[in-house]
């Protein structure tokens, strides 16, 4: 009887540790993002934000370097947005004045966790922030976000001395390639990002972007000068 008591004495306090550890770790990746983090410009244009994107980068490779950078966070949220609605909820509109329930809240919601943001913003050092908000509500009621910060690369240089000007165009482009990511506030390995895209279907994933091309072996996104004028 004393065995089977310490037994489940120890038992009780393994099922506490765990439970300590998990909330302790969900506490520290905690991470809240509201509407107000959303480009609002982007939400509220009612055209064609790809071809709204198009006109974007075409203004990109005749804009000093400064402004290159704003204008590309920009054409990030379009094609972020045109992707999410063309490719995963076609009523994806948390900032209208109608939206009333998480069929036009939500990117994704499922039965244990959901998706309702993605954006991109510029941060102090020109690096490309792609956050995507997800939480839980069903048994734990937990918020957080993968956050994700890529370098930029501007390689649109115009070679003059070619007489054909879409022949010119052919190499430029923006590379964007991923420097780091974190949970929330906590940095996180980059093998574990690796093992978690090595369990999907990466061609699946990589086909769905509306414009562009993204690669997640090496973790780029590339955006074509040239396509944007065709």
């Amino acid at each position: 009887m004393k065995f089977l008591r310490n037994l489940l004495i120890l038992i009780f306090l393994l099922i506490v540790g765990i439970f300590i550890f998990v909330f302790s770790f969900l506490d520290r990746i905690a991470y809240d993002v509201t509407l107000a983090d959303l480009p609002q410009d982007v939400y509220e244009y009612s055209g064609d934000l790809l071809a709204l994107a198009m006109q974007d980068i075409q203004e990109i490779f005749l804009a000093d370097e400064e402004d290159r950078y704003t204008i590309t966070e920009e054409v990030v949220n379009l094609i972020i947005l045109d992707t999410v609605r063309e490719n995963i909820n076609a009523d994806y509109d948390p900032l209208a004045d109608d939206c009333s329930d998480t069929s036009c809240a939500m990117i994704i919601e499922e039965e244990y966790f959901y998706i309702d943001y993605v954006y991109a913003e510029l941060n102090e050092d020109n690096q490309l922030v792609i956050t995507i908000s997800f939480g839980a509500n069903k048994y734990i009621d937990n918020r957080t976000a993968l956050i994700l910060v890529f370098d930029i690369e501007f390689d649109i240089d115009f070679d003059w001395t070619i007489l054909d000007g879409f022949s010119a165009l052919d190499d430029m482009q923006i590379v964007f390639t991923l420097n780091s990511y974190s949970l929330g506030e906590r940095n996180m390995s980059m093998n574990l990002l690796d093992y978690i895209f090595n369990q999907m279907n990466k061609d699946s994933i990589e086909e769905n972007m509306t414009f562009g091309t993204l690669n997640l072996d090496d973790y780029t996104y590339s955006i074509s000068i040239r396509d944007a004028f065709l």
